[in-house]
């Protein structure tokens, strides 16, 4: 009885093994490359991309990473970007869908951004008939106009910021319009913001005085 016990487990085991051996093999994961830029053509290096708050892979010195991903062919998944400071995350994460291309030596890529928690701006001035004139940024002279009244100065302000230049006219009392200001607003990308002003000499008033000549008496 025994014996009989042993044989038909001993084939239980051996029809389970080969059952095993029929399955197909597990389908190989997904590759997917995704490229995180801060601008078209400059790459990130250490932002992060997790999945389920679980970090997959870290963007190297190009920017990029490679996600090693399991599922089913057309699926997808969602993946979050954390980007490294002085950068701005996405507030949502991006949909991926797993899927192989037919020449095996490429691979799907995805590129996101981050991009910059500020942006650099130069005010460029152009004064007409206005040298040497005080240029003046958060109630502060930032620079002055040179003898053709040119000037420039760079910032670093936040996107969708809002500023004001002025050109100070208070040692020549002569120009009009008195003090001209000008208001910016920063876009999304590094930029040239132009200020351009003509100023009008105004002309001195000339009094003449008649002399008091005594009139001969008759």
């Amino acid at each position: 009885m025994r014996i009989a016990l042993a044989l038909a487990a001993a084939a239980a085991a051996l029809a389970a093994s080969g059952c095993k051996d029929l399955e197909p093999p597990a389908a190989p994961p997904f590759q997917i490359f995704v490229r995180v830029d801060s601008d078209p053509g400059r790459p990130v290096p250490g932002a992060t991309v997790s999945r389920n708050n679980k970090t997959l892979a870290t963007t190297g010195p190009d920017g990029r990473a490679m996600l090693t991903l399991q599922g089913a062919e057309g699926e997808t998944t969602d993946v979050s970007i954390k980007c490294p400071d002085a950068f701005t995350s996405p507030t949502k994460p991006t949909s991926i869908r797993l899927t192989r291309f037919a020449d095996k030596t490429k691979v799907p890529e995805y590129t996101l951004s981050c991009p910059p928690t500020l942006r650099r701006v130069v005010v460029a001035v152009k004064a007409d008939n206005g040298p040497n004139l005080p240029v003046v940024y958060l109630n502060k002279v930032i620079t002055r106009t040179d003898l053709s009244g040119a000037a420039h100065f760079a910032l670093e302000v936040a996107p969708g910021a809002q500023f004001q230049v002025t050109l100070d006219t208070g040692e020549n009392s002569r120009l009009k319009p008195p003090s001209p200001t000008k208001p910016f607003t920063v876009g999304q990308h590094d930029e040239i913001l132009l200020f351009e002003q003509r100023f009008e000499l105004e002309r001195q008033k000339v009094i003449v005085v008649k002399p008091n000549i005594p009139r001969a008496l008759n």
